[in-house]
C-alpha cells in the first residue's frame, strides 16, 4: 500500500550505500589470476581454439550467446562469467551490444512469467525474505526510481530482481526501459574491462581507446546514480509526515 508508513519511505535512502562495490573488484581480481594462470599453462591456445570453433557459427554465434545469457537470467543463474566472455567472443562493440541484449530479454521473460504465468509460485519464494516483500510498498512510495536504483546498486541479485519486480505495480514498459538503460553501463564495465585485460595481457599494449571508454562509462554510470539518488531523496522529503519522522 502506498500510504503504508511502517515499510519506511527511509529504505531507499537509508540503503543508499555502495554495499556491492567489492563485486567489480573480486570480479577484476578473478580475471587478472585467470589470464595468469591461462599464460604459464597454456591454457590460452585451447580457448583460442574454443574462439575460432564459435565464430564458425557465423551469424548464429551472437544470437545464440544473446538467448543462452537470458536462459541464465530466467533459470537464476549467474551470468557474470558469460557477461566476461563476450567480450572475449565478439570484441568490445557486439560483446556489449549481445550482453546488454540478453540481459534486457532475460529480465523481460522473468518478469512476465512472474506476473502472469507463475505468480503464486514466485510470491510464494519471496516470501521468505523480507526485503522481497517490501519491494512492491517502495515501487508504490517511490515509483521507477526503485527499479533504477536496483539495476544500480543490485541491493537483490540481478536474476532475482527480474522476478520479484513482476509481483509490483510497475509498469512492464516502463520497468523493461529503465532496466536496460541502468544495466547499461554495467555491461559496458564488464565487457570493456575484459577487453582491456586481454590486449593488455595478450599483447603487451594498453587500448587506451578502450580504457577512455571504460573511464567514460564510469563517470556516466556515478552520475546516473547521483541522480536517481537525489530524486529518491527529494520524493522521501515530499511525502507527507517525513518532516516529522526526520525531525
Amino acid at each position: 500500500m502506498a500510504g503504508r508508513n511502517d515499510t519506511g519511505p527511509s529504505q531507499p535512502g537509508e540503503r543508499a550505500r555502495p554495499g556491492g562495490w567489492w563485486r567489480p573488484l573480486l570480479l577484476l581480481v578473478l580475471v587478472c589470476g585467470w589470464f595468469v594462470a591461462c599464460a604459464f599453462t597454456g591454457l590460452g591456445g585451447r580457448l583460442a581454439g574454443l574462439k575460432e570453433w564459435i565464430a564458425e557459427l557465423g551469424p548464429a554465434a551472437p544470437l545464440a550467446f544473446v538467448l543462452i545469457r537470458a536462459g541464465a537470467a530466467v533459470a537464476v543463474i549467474p551470468g557474470s562469467p558469460l557477461s566476461m566472455a563476450a567480450g572475449w567472443l565478439f570484441g568490445p562493440v557486439l560483446g556489449v551490444a549481445c550482453v546488454s541484449a540478453g540481459k534486457t530479454l532475460g529480465a523481460a521473460v522473468a518478469f512476465l512469467i512472474a506476473r502472469y504465468f507463475a505468480r503464486e509460485p514466485v510470491a510464494r519464494w519471496m516470501a521468505r525474505k523480507e526485503r522481497y516483500r517490501r519491494l512492491d510498498d517502495l515501487v508504490a512510495d517511490y515509483g521507477v526510481l526503485v527499479v533504477a536504483f536496483n539495476r544500480l546498486f543490485p541491493l537483490i541479485p540481478f536474476n532475482v530482481q527480474n522476478y520479484a519486480f513482476g509481483l509490483t505495480r510497475v509498469r512492464f514498459g516502463t520497468y523493461l526501459f529503465w532496466s536496460w538503460l541502468c544495466m547499461l553501463p554495467g555491461a559496458v564495465l564488464v565487457v570493456m574491462g575484459m577487453h582491456v585485460i586481454v590486449e593488455t595481457v595478450s599483447r603487451g599494449e594498453v587500448p587506451w581507446a578502450a580504457l577512455g571508454v571504460l573511464a567514460a562509462t564510469v563517470l556516466i554510470m556515478g552520475a546516473l546514480a547521483l541522480y536517481v539518488f537525489l530524486k529518491l531523496l527529494a520524493k522521501r522529503r515530499r511525502r507527507p509526515g517525513a518532516g516529522r519522522r526526520d525531525g
